[in-house]
């Protein structure tokens, strides 16, 4: 289904404008598909990122800079997000006893399950595009960005 057909818009004042819709529609539309999936393990899409960037780090730990630097959506309250991840018991937190501004994150064990769960169900999501295509739209998308 075209863009055109989705939003029930006749046309765009040109390719470039029909391309960021298209972009931003489809993103979305990816966005809600992995939310959908990710739902039965009561976690979001950021809450997973960082629990996979800890589960990267050595000893699964961080500081609060170094997960907001490597956050795919950089959203500016990354304390609320790790506030609720601590709720859910997925993550601790240690203060630096040297400089009380640093604080490390922690995953904990219960919070690696919820990464390994989580990522298992993110690479079952899956949408019809090729390997070929895939790597075009890769290409297409980072020179979309420079």
């Amino acid at each position: 289904m075209t863009i055109e057909d989705e939003i029930n818009q006749q046309r765009f004042e040109n390719a470039q404008q029909q391309a960021a819709m298209n972009v931003i529609f489809t993103a979305n539309w990816l966005t809600n598909t992995y939310a959908l999936a990710l739902k039965p393990l009561d976690l979001s899409l950021q809450q997973l990122n960082v629990l996979s960037i800890l589960k990267g780090q050595p000893k699964h730990r961080a500081t609060v800079n170094f997960i907001r630097e490597r956050l795919i959506d950089r959203m500016p309250n990354v304390s609320r997000l790790l506030n609720k991840l601590m709720e859910k018991g997925l993550i601790q937190k240690d203060r630096n006893t040297s400089d009380q501004r640093v604080v490390h994150i922690l995953l904990t064990e219960k919070g690696a399950e919820a990464a390994r769960k989580g990522r298992t169900i993110f690479q079952a999501v899956t949408y019809e595009l090729s390997h070929d295509k895939a790597v075009l739209l890769n290409d297409l998308l980072n020179e979309f960005r420079a």
